[in-house]
């Protein structure tokens, strides 16, 4: 446990390294049902920071797919599907870190920048049955990192956001929303001296500590 608590504590830290650098980026995906949504990252030169976002059929073929970016090193970092068939892409650029919301077409409908200031690198999102988004990301802190969460309404709005701190490191992984529908689950690592601590905090729908 602790060689793989390291594995990731790196690939952490090593894309926090590689967004201040404005470094390549990595392909994320995910499955709803038999369909896959993908964000690719452009390598294309004189290109700063677009990917591709598709909508994967069963047997390989494409629903549709969209290019965004606005030019600032843009990093899709976490993708998930929306109940409608469109999908909301989290991700970094060099100072902050945004959110897309892609509809049943594949047509951009709104964009949000929970963070516009220092270090910000989501790496989960969740949607609910009404559509609204929540976020985690590793921002900066007063021990190198915190865990922030965000909801985001259905247009993309703010609607409320939760800090994760400790007097040490933490490291966000993933974020889950219970079967029920009615609670977030947030899966972190805490470093303490040499050691890794797995920690799970859990926000009702409203934001508050559960």
């Amino acid at each position: 446990m602790k060689a793989l608590a390291a594995v990731l504590l790196f690939a952490v830290a090593l894309r926090a390294e590689r967004d201040g650098a404005g470094g390549a980026a990595a392909t994320i995906s995910t499955a709803a049902g038999d369909v896959i949504y993908a964000a690719v990252p452009v390598t294309a030169p004189g290109i700063n920071g677009q990917f591709i976002v598709r909508r994967l059929a069963p047997d390989g073929g494409v629903f549709w797919e969209q290019r965004w970016g606005r030019g600032r090193g843009d990093e899709a970092t976490a993708i998930a599907a929306t109940p409608d068939g469109g999908a909301v892409v989290a991700g970094a650029y060099r100072g902050g870190c945004f959110a897309v919301r892609f509809d049943a077409q594949g047509r951009s409908v709104w964009e949000a920048s929970p963070t516009a200031t220092g270090l910000c690198h989501p790496s989960g999102v969740v949607i609910d049955g009404e559509g609204g988004a929540y976020i985690l990301a590793a921002v900066a802190g007063r021990s190198d990192f915190d865990a922030m969460v965000w909801k985001l309404a259905p247009r993309g709005e703010v609607v409320w956001s939760y800090r994760y701190a400790t007097n040490e490191p933490v490291y966000p992984r993933n974020l889950y929303l219970d079967p029920r529908g009615d609670r977030l689950r947030a899966f972190v690592l805490r470093k303490s001296g040499t050691e890794f601590i797995e920690e799970f905090f859990r926000l009702d729908l409203a934001g508050r500590r559960l």
